[in-house]
């Protein structure tokens, strides 16, 4: 069983990780995207319609980009900003959260991501716990988490 260090994010940090898990999930579509509009600019006549798709290729990632900022932002969402510490032991993972914890079963963990700087394990689609890299007090505390919790869930 290992703890983490104490830790909070800031909203740039929270930004930056759900912004990276959009991209790493949905870099296809983008791409798609300015490929379509780097073929109709080069075409000599331009539609209405290719005006349209220029037009949405451009402003499409910055309204999904503007509704992830105010995600962010929200009042709603002080408790992902709030600190935290958590018990990791080889079947469940607890979280100190001020005055309350949670508790979640290993089995309870549907996948797995890993950034740059963060592991992310997921209990539904769109509900997941994080846990950047930054907060384990040793690397051998890092690795551990990393073979007996992260690979295993992502095996599932």
């Amino acid at each position: 069983m290992i703890a983490t260090k104490k830790f909070n994010l800031t909203k740039k940090e929270y930004f930056s990780i759900i912004v990276r898990v959009l991209i790493k999930q949905r870099w296809w579509w983008f791409a798609f995207m300015w490929l379509v509009t780097i073929f109709i600019l080069l075409k000599d006549e331009k539609d209405s319609f290719d005006i349209f798709l220029i037009g949405f290729s451009i402003l499409y990632p910055l309204i999904i980009l503007l509704q992830y900022w105010r995600f962010t932002n929200s009042n709603e969402n002080k408790s992902f900003f709030e600190e935290r510490q958590y018990q990791i032991s080889s079947d469940k993972i607890i979280t100190y959260l001020g005055s309350a914890d949670g508790r979640a079963g290993i089995d309870n963990f549907i996948k797995t991501l890993e950034l740059k700087d963060v592991y992310l394990l997921y209990l539904s689609k769109t509900q997941s716990v994080y846990f950047p890299k930054r907060i384990f007090e040793t690397v051998e505390d890092e690795n551990w988490f990393r073979n007996e919790i992260f690979l295993k869930i992502k095996k599932k």
